[in-house]
């Protein structure tokens, strides 16, 4: 089962936009995620003008299961 870490930021356009880690550490560190998160949105190099973060939104933790079925 893969896992991935997805950060939700809002923009300056109050839209959602979303950072995915694959295989992220476990167990996640709430308060490492949260300052990681700070740090990107200080950082400013995502989007430009009213489509740069602003804020944390969330973050979750997304478990993918696939099941592959044979076609005949």
């Amino acid at each position: 089962m893969a896992k991935t870490l997805e950060l939700h930021f809002t923009t300056g356009l109050g839209k959602t936009s979303k950072l995915t880690i694959d295989y992220p550490k476990e167990p996640v560190d709430k308060a490492a995620v949260k300052q990681v998160m700070d740090m990107i949105i200080a950082a400013n190099i995502f989007g430009g003008g009213n489509q740069s973060f602003v804020s944390a939104k969330e973050a979750r933790l997304v478990e993918h299961n696939v099941t592959d079925y044979e076609i005949v």
